[in-house]
């Protein structure tokens, strides 16, 4: 595993440090990828970037996405809501799970989500 440290908004990798706008919440990682969740404060306006709160970083310090979290374009009353959970099955699957209790399958490579399932 990567060795990875942080503290607030700050991730370290390997003496390599990266900032994000808000703290962060929870870190999950594999062989590829270290996955982070920010926390996003209840007291502002959500926009694009608080909905987008889960990112890819590499060993090396560099993000390679953040979560695509869009409305789907068949579905013009989906309202996308920040992730409020992230986990890595025994399988090597990333899942993440938004406020309104629905769970995503996420593609590594491209932080696309996709497989919809309801946990609340």
């Amino acid at each position: 595993m990567i060795q990875v440290e942080y503290t607030k908004n700050k991730l370290d990798v390997f003496g390599k440090v990266v900032d994000f706008k808000y703290d962060i919440a929870e870190v999950e990682q594999n062989e590829q990828y270290i996955f982070v969740r920010l926390a996003i404060p209840s007291n502002i306006k959500m926009g694009e970037s608080e909905l987008r709160n889960v990112y890819a970083v590499n060993e090396v310090g560099k993000i390679q996405w953040q979560i695509k979290n869009f409305p789907p374009k068949n579905n013009p009353e989906y309202q996308c809501a920040p992730i409020v959970g992230i986990h890595i099955d025994s399988n090597g699957t990333l899942f993440v799970t938004d406020f309104m209790g629905r769970r995503f399958e996420v593609e590594q490579k491209s932080g696309l989500m996709k497989k919809l399932t309801i946990v609340k």
